[in-house]
């Protein structure tokens, strides 16, 4: 098998066609690197390094990680690197695991002529669509109401909503979804760990009310982690709660049981490859939903997710694969983009490329 020739770094910043808001803030734009890796035939591929914003520097942290690695990448085999890097704990951040574990893989599966969804799971049917949710992340229920109603009329039936600013603010949006959508739509909340324990029991009767099928992260990471204390939760509160937050500590594989979760919302491009996969196998295992989701990264780190979402999401289920419609002036091309709630996967699989005009201006 053709060795790995090159690897270099591309930093970019993406701008979002409209700020994303949820409990814990917001922002309007992405930054990141691209770890492009070329063969010794002129193959290249790409991984995506793009954390999501916060405490310290984790762009510089990540990028710093990546830095160190690349002088040992010439001269290896992808797909022999990419197996160890499967296999074994990584010791990159979550992000740079992810970029260097996507752009191996894809560069493996084009010299094995396979997708790469098969380098993840092997036995497998490859879908040829995956259902996807749409985003209602509007700061101000006006707003948030046009987003779902538009994401209504162009055919999602499924609506991620955040929610967490406040008691008040959530209880009249989702009124207001229940009012203008009626039952056309399933509406899943993701509260983003906002929500102190009690607070969560005390809304839990009205969000029975309005039927919502899903409660995603109710209460914060620390809170999730006391002992009993989700199992609790889900049971007092009679609604069906998934995880998110709390994947990203080490004690997240203790959390992903039947009594605890109904369903896991992995973001393969925050924790790595191989840690959401290890997460999803294990959810597979205890008869737990798999929810994927990107986190408005580059096309090339949304490649990846939906290379994952093919091979270990959960068949049938809406995944959180909407983000590429929110980024407005991407560097990179070859991704399908979803349309009418769902995203066609071409059968050979989905290769990122830097978009034409980025490449001949190297």
């Amino acid at each position: 098998m053709t060795s790995i020739a090159a690897a270099r770094l591309v930093p970019y910043r993406l701008q979002l066609a409209a700020p994303h808001t949820d409990a814990r803030g917001g922002f309007s734009s992405r930054e990141g690197v691209l770890l492009e890796l070329t063969d010794a035939e002129g193959r290249s591929a790409l991984g995506d390094c793009c954390p999501l914003p916060g405490p310290g520097d984790p762009l510089d942290a990540a990028v710093a990680a990546l830095r160190e690695v690349l002088p040992a990448l010439a001269g290896a085999a992808p797909a022999d690197l990419f197996q160890r890097h499967m296999a074994a704990a990584c010791p990159l951040p979550g992000p740079a695991a992810f970029a260097l574990q996507s752009a191996v893989g894809f560069l493996a599966a084009q010299q094995l002529g396979l997708p790469p969804s098969a380098q993840l799971e092997p036995n497998r049917p490859r879908p040829s669509s995956l259902a996807v949710n749409a985003l209602v992340d509007a700061a101000d229920v006006p707003a948030a109401l046009e987003q779902a109603e538009r994401a209504a009329a162009e055919g999602y039936a499924v609506l991620k909503v955040k929610v967490g600013p406040g008691r008040d603010r959530d209880l009249e949006l989702l009124r207001s979804l229940r009012e203008g959508l009626g039952s056309r739509v399933r509406l899943r909340l993701d509260a983003n760990g906002a929500w102190p324990g009690e607070e969560f029991l005390a809304l839990a009767p009205a969000l029975r009310d309005a039927e919502v099928d899903l409660v995603e992260q109710p209460v914060s990471p620390a809170e999730a982690a006391q002992p009993g204390r989700l199992a609790a939760l889900r049971a007092r509160s009679g609604l069906r709660i998934a995880l998110d937050e709390s994947l990203a500590g080490s004690g997240a594989a203790a959390l992903v049981a039947p009594e605890t979760c109904d369903a896991i919302v992995l973001k393969p491009s925050q924790l790595g490859l191989a840690a959401a996969a290890g997460l999803a196998r294990a959810a597979h295992a205890a008869g737990i939903e798999v929810i994927v989701t990107g986190a408005f990264e580059s096309g090339a780190g949304y490649a990846a997710v939906l290379e994952f979402a093919a091979a270990l999401g959960s068949p049938g289920t809406a995944h959180g694969l909407a983000t590429a419609l929110a980024v407005a002036d991407d560097l990179v091309e070859g991704v399908p983009r979803p349309a009418a709630g769902s995203i066609a996967l071409p059968p050979a699989g989905v290769f990122p490329r830097l978009a034409l005009a980025r490449e001949t201006s190297r």
